[in-house]
């Protein structure tokens, strides 16, 4: 008995794990061959995409597997954005070496805001990750070696051009669901779903609720960080509004809650449906864009709480399910026709 229901666990988690090889496959496919086959505007709306979908599986390691809902995304966008247009303005690194240097700045304020952060449970937690990144704007703000109100410009002989920067989100996006696939079927992360729904059930039984939650925060952080690197790259120009404002924190929720939290590829979903089908097909009518949005995200709370993937994923059940039971005669059909049989 334990055998089977080892095997039928096995085959459960082939199943789960299947679509996240598969979109990196694809991921891979796209960085080599697509790259010659897209204008120049297509690229940057691709790149623009796997950005999000970097964000969101950020946002989702750390909401959706550990519980903790951060309204401070810009702080670590903004971080790593800074962090490398500084170091290539002033250093006069590279561009790959700017984007190590966003993830390890990510993973630095993490690190930083987690001793008091972590000390905070469900709004609180929430609410002291929006401070943090109301704070950090207004430190950019005044800050005249950043460039102060007026924001930073990357020099254009450190940029990389349209293909390499679409390469690049390739990488990330396709490191941040390699992180998501690790965290959600890995100990690590059967530990932290378990600090999630009963942290006491869950130290009892030995785990520590304090280093999961911080280690969930600094992965978080870091590729963030590493995508507000990323952002800066394709945007050249920033100032602390925009680049630190609340719109990152709103589109990685809003896509994550719409694909499906808790799961990896409920964010891929996500930023396609409110990035791709909404905002940009709607740009040259942003009222409705944000009309549409708003109104997507409430049919999904009331309707599909779970997120677009789950009901896919429900629906294919019951659609197989319902292929096999009508496939299969019932038995009393079968009783009937052996009965016939016997007597004939």
């Amino acid at each position: 008995m334990t055998t089977n229901r080892t095997n039928l666990t096995s085959a459960d988690g082939r199943w789960r794990v299947w679509p996240g090889a598969l979109a990196l496959a694809l991921l891979a496919l796209a960085a080599t061959q697509l790259t010659g086959q897209l204008s120049r505007y297509q690229l940057d709306i691709v790149t623009t995409l796997l950005e999000y979908v970097a964000l969101a599986q950020a946002w989702n390691i750390l909401a959706g597997y550990s519980g903790q809902v951060s309204l401070g995304v810009s702080a670590f966008v903004g971080t790593g954005a800074y962090a490398a247009t500084l170091l290539e303005i002033h250093a006069g690194i590279g561009f790959v070496i700017g984007l190590l240097a966003a993830l390890a700045a990510g993973g630095a304020l993490a690190l930083l805001l987690a001793l008091p952060l972590l000390r905070l449970r469900g709004d609180y937690f929430s609410i002291g990750t929006l401070v943090a990144a109301l704070a950090l704007q207004a430190w950019a703000l005044n800050w005249d070696f950043a460039g102060g109100s007026t924001g930073l410009t990357l020099p254009l002989d450190a940029l990389p051009d349209p293909v390499q920067l679409f390469q690049l989100a390739c990488l990330v996006a396709g490191l941040s669901m390699t992180v998501a696939f690790t965290v959600a079927y890995s100990r690590f992360g059967l530990r932290l779903k378990a600090v999630r729904d009963n942290e006491a059930a869950a130290t009892g039984l030995g785990v520590s609720a304090t280093r999961h939650r911080l280690a969930a925060l600094v992965i978080s952080g870091a590729l963030s960080g590493l995508a507000g690197g990323l952002i800066a790259m394709q945007q050249v120009s920033f100032e602390p509004t925009g680049l630190l404002g609340m719109n990152w924190t709103i589109n990685a929720l809003v896509m994550t809650t719409v694909g499906g939290i808790g799961t990896v590829i409920g964010p891929l979903i996500g930023a396609i449906a409110v990035y791709y089908l909404l905002t940009k097909q709607l740009e040259s009518y942003q009222t409705i864009s944000v009309i549409m949005e708003g109104a997507l995200l409430l049919v999904i709370v009331r309707f599909a709480p779970r997120g677009l993937w789950p009901l896919l994923l429900g629906a294919v059940a019951w659609m197989a399910h319902r292929m096999k039971s009508t496939g299969q005669p019932s038995r009393a059909a079968t009783e009937h026709d052996a009965l016939s049989n016997s007597s004939s």
